[in-house]
């Protein structure tokens, strides 16, 4: 919960809540655009990854990937 004070410091109190739904489901899609409509809610749409995330992404997919036996291990292929 966040609470946050206007200009008069009248006390606003704000809850998130985080939906799960399936995007293809037609009733859960009505139901989003009535809470979108009704005005009291701000819906916050799923950010996309930036571009290093991506390539981390794809990086991975395509095997490009480095399993240490170890901690020392791992330490010396960051290092070198």
């Amino acid at each position: 919960m966040c609470i946050f004070a206007d200009e008069n410091l009248n006390e606003i109190t704000m809850a998130t809540i985080t939906l799960s739904y399936n995007k293809r489901n037609k009733t859960a899609q009505a139901a989003i655009k009535l809470l979108e409509t009704l005005g009291v809610f701000k819906v916050l749409k799923d950010e996309e990854p930036n571009s290093v995330t991506v390539k981390a992404i794809e990086e991975v997919k395509a095997g490009h990937t480095y399993r240490a036996s170890s901690v020392d291990d791992m330490m010396n292929y960051l290092r070198s």
